[in-house]
């Protein structure tokens, strides 16, 4: 039977959505403009983004150092070690399983949304041995990024993830200064699709803990390349509401006092203000809060104003508008405890949270990011004095949430080059 031409192109938009996995499941197509015109825009935005190997956005790797002098800014980027194969991933998730599984499968869910991130220049690496973080930390030293800040993940004396620190901190060649966060939320399955979570492994404080806990960092605070704030190491603990008050009360409490048998006076501890706009750091006896959330800077735009663009109807996340945001100066905003400033290189959940009402998608490029910067570095110059001249990165290499300053294909080192540029600019 003949077809005619609109006949053909929605027969080879439906093969697209198949092959690309669009839809796991046959179903009516509602966009909030249904015309076959935005579907054929979206499809040849699609291929035309794919075949793109080197746009004008691409920033090629520069030939010299950032001379860094004493006093510079100190940038720490966080670090995730999800990048091997390990026994609980392979439980709940299928053999093989790590950040890569969901970053690399990511797609576009409406026209011109930047998916999938994939890397360049480190590559898809593997975190079993030490020998990619060489040249990791080529670049973050090259680029001005003064650490690294390591996720840990502790269940009473329970470790997850800890080969990348373990082979860090047995590999003094591998030089570069770190910290560490302690990631203390329960784990869940937040790869799944949906806002249902099932409980993989439990966070609790138990009675003994608190030695406990000191007695296994103390190995990190031990290490000459270990970050201090006014000679204290520093300890970012993820979230202070995840315990009953009085209890994470006591813990702190006892920390800093286990501390000093192993030879240190105290200790910077720091929380995060991820899912909270006031900490109550006096009461706790936490020393600062470091803006890890996005919630500060959070405008959001609705893909349901924007009309010209196709949009998968099943897609629920949510856009933040940075641009709007640093214009009223959101990412300036004051607070009544000692408060770091942390950056965004992006931030786009979608390859975890598409189809949850916790996805969210930052409008960011390199230009808007070195603006983001240069604002919070001056900032952290007139609210800081010399030794606590720190401004965070989130991330290093959060692949699958789009938070990333490893270069990729579209963007390169862009957002390498800005941290030097800002850098060069503001010492």
């Amino acid at each position: 039977m003949f077809l005619s031409f609109q006949q053909q192109i929605i027969r080879y938009y439906h093969w697209i959505l198949r092959t690309t996995k669009f839809f796991i499941t046959e179903i009516k197509l509602k966009v909030f403009n249904n015309s076959t015109k935005l579907k054929i825009e979206y499809i040849n935005w699609l291929f035309e983004e794919n075949a793109k190997k080197n746009s004008k956005d691409f920033i090629a790797e520069t030939d010299s150092s950032l001379n860094i002098p004493e006093d510079i800014t100190k940038i720490i980027a966080f670090y995730l070690p999800q990048y091997y194969e390990n026994d609980i991933n392979n439980k709940y998730f299928g053999k093989g399983f790590m950040e890569w599984y969901k970053s690399s499968k990511a797609i576009p869910q409406f026209t011109g949304h930047y998916q999938p991130h994939l890397p360049i220049d480190v590559g898809f690496y593997n975190l079993t041995h030490d020998d990619i973080m060489y040249r990791q930390i080529e670049l973050a030293k090259k680029y001005g990024i003064y650490g690294f800040c390591f996720y840990w993940y502790w269940f009473s004396g329970d470790v997850l993830l800890e080969k990348p620190i373990n082979n860090f901190l047995n590999n003094k060649n591998l030089n570069i200064p770190f910290c560490i966060m302690w990631t203390n939320e329960t784990w869940t399955n937040v790869w799944g699709n949906g806002d249902h979570r099932e409980i993989i492994k439990e966070q609790h404080l138990k009675d003994d803990d608190d030695e406990k806990f000191i007695h296994d960092i103390v190995r990190f605070f031990s290490d000459e390349r270990y970050i201090k704030i006014n000679g204290k190491p520093l300890l970012i603990i993820y979230q202070s509401q995840f315990f009953e008050k009085e209890r994470f009360k006591n813990f702190i409490k006892n920390i800093r006092t286990n501390i000093k048998n192993y030879g240190f006076n105290d200790i910077h501890i720091m929380t995060t203000n991820s899912g909270y706009t006031k900490i109550d750091t006096q009461g706790l006896n936490l020393d600062s809060v470091v803006e890890f959330s996005h919630q500060n800077q959070q405008i959001t735009k609705y893909l349901s104003d924007m009309k010209n663009i196709f949009i998968n109807p099943l897609f629920k996340g949510k856009i933040i508008d940075i641009k709007r945001a640093l214009r009223e100066g959101l990412h300036l905003k004051e607070n009544t405890y000692k408060t770091f400033k942390c950056i965004y290189p992006g931030w786009d959940n979608s390859p975890r949270k598409a189809y949850s009402n916790n996805c969210y998608v930052l409008d960011i490029n390199p230009e808007i990011f070195k603006k983001w910067l240069k604002d919070i570095i001056i900032w952290t110059k007139q609210k800081h004095n010399r030794s606590e001249q720190f401004v965070f990165i989130n991330a290093w290499n959060e692949w699958a949430e789009g938070a990333h300053l490893e270069p990729d294909q579209k963007y390169g080192y862009a957002y390498l080059q800005a941290v030097k540029d800002i850098l060069e600019e503001t010492k």
